[in-house]
């Protein structure tokens, strides 16, 4: 039999570099989906350039994916971005960005791939963040985005479930990534103070080789300690 198929977005760097090469490591098989094509040589690896804030070409491409590879065993739907700032302050733009690549792409993605993931039984993987759990100053509108995927995944999980479709949201706080590098507030330096981009991904892997009878929903990863650093005239930033 031929190794499982995963589709993972925003594999050009961070997180989803690191997922998808965590499971090219274990045998799977995965399609990339990002702006950018990562560093990633392997023969299992594919790799499609997409701008997952353009709905028509997400929807177009889950179809092409599905003839070109076959039936999908996993879903991760990991590409974010993020703007913060008095929400007053962000412009129209940054929040239709948030809005699109946040929430409505992976509900696109999901709908498009739902029937292959339940001919294989397959998982559901959404990276959310800790901003969706608490109240986020000056990060309303991506903290709303983020609350949107969770509530999202927990409930798909109840109406898939039957189907042996598993759903799981990972939710990290601060990770060193380059999530950070346009924003005015960054992770200190020192392991304690981030969570790397490997931890996530060894997540996904203890989810995939959990006991098939049990889902784990959720997963929350924090830091050891809170550090952050600014940039220039930085606004204040708060996870609670």
């Amino acid at each position: 039999m031929s190794s499982p198929l995963a589709v993972v977005t925003g594999t050009s760097s961070g997180i989803g570099a690191a997922i998808a090469k965590a499971l090219l490591d274990n045998n799977w098989r995965v399609v990339g989906i990002s702006r950018r094509t990562p560093d990633i040589s392997n023969p299992n690896y594919t790799h499609v350039t997409l701008d997952l804030t353009d709905t028509d070409k997400v929807s177009a491409v889950t179809s092409e994916i599905l003839k070109a590879h076959g039936d999908i065993t996993l879903l991760v739907n990991n590409a974010g971005v993020g703007h913060f700032a008095p929400h007053e302050e962000l412009s129209v733009k940054q929040i239709d960005q948030m809005v699109k690549l946040n929430l409505l792409a992976p509900l696109v993605l999901t709908r498009g791939f739902l029937r292959s993931l339940k001919e294989t039984s397959g998982y559901i993987i959404g990276i959310s963040s800790f901003s969706a759990l608490e109240s986020s100053s000056f990060g309303a509108a991506y903290a709303a985005t983020k609350a949107g995927l969770e509530h999202f995944q927990k409930s798909l999980f109840d109406e898939v479930r039957k189907r042996g479709v598993k759903v799981t949201t990972i939710t990290p706080d601060i990770t060193r990534t380059p999530f950070y590098d346009h924003l005015n507030f960054y992770p200190q330096e020192g392991e304690e103070f981030a969570v790397t981009p490997e931890c996530v991904a060894e997540a996904v892997i203890e989810i995939l080789n959990s006991r098939s009878g049990t889902v784990t929903t959720q997963v929350v990863l924090r830091p050891a300690r809170l550090g952050l650093g600014k940039r220039g005239k930085a606004h204040p930033y708060s996870e609670s």
